[in-house]
């Protein structure tokens, strides 16, 4: 499921761009909106601790890419679900300032510019736009969810419950029969 407040066909008839609230206007998001089923694009980012990562393509766990702006938007139920989740998951968090929280700092970032373009959620040089999203080990995108104000809210119980489905997720392979063609 998609949160949004606004969307609008570019007059280019190219595709869809979404708006989001920033201080109380209107705020087209930047380059390219990634869909769920949609390959997701691998990004090359310096983490906190200075190590440099490459995620959101194939990987051996599931991860969750959540972007945020500031220490206020990692709330103590979001930082539950991540804490629920972190040996079965990889969780990023990638803020467009400084991560003060005590937090894992080999798993958050505040190298969001490449990774906001690619993702669709940049609104400018300083900001992004709240969201998440969730990739299997596949690389495919299987939730996203962009929050429509900048000052909203997570739906934490649907991305608890999306991310529990996707490491829960058995791929459902063909049988020697059928590999064989009888």
């Amino acid at each position: 499921m998609v949160h949004f407040l606004y969307k609008t066909i570019k007059e280019d008839n190219k595709g869809i761009s979404l708006k989001i609230v920033v201080n109380d206007k209107k705020v087209e998001l930047q380059k390219k909106q990634r869909d769920i089923g949609s390959e997701a694009p691998a990004v090359k980012l310096v983490m906190t601790n200075g190590e440099e990562k490459v995620i959101g393509m194939m990987a051996d766990k599931v991860q969750a890419i959540i972007t945020v702006n500031n220490d206020s938007d990692i709330t103590d139920s979001l930082i539950q679900v991540m804490e629920k989740y972190y040996e079965k998951a990889n969780i990023y968090i990638i803020s467009s300032s400084e991560i003060d929280i005590v937090l894992d700092r080999s798993m958050t970032s505040s190298d969001f510019k490449k990774l906001s373009l690619k993702m669709g959620v940049n609104i400018d040089d300083t900001l992004c736009a709240k969201s998440i999203f969730i990739i299997n080990k596949d690389g495919e995108i299987v939730y996203k969810s962009i929050v429509y104000d900048i000052d909203g809210e997570f739906d934490l119980a649907t991305f608890d419950t999306k991310l529990d489905e996707a490491i829960r997720f058995k791929k459902k392979g063909h049988t020697h029969e059928n590999w064989m063609g009888v």
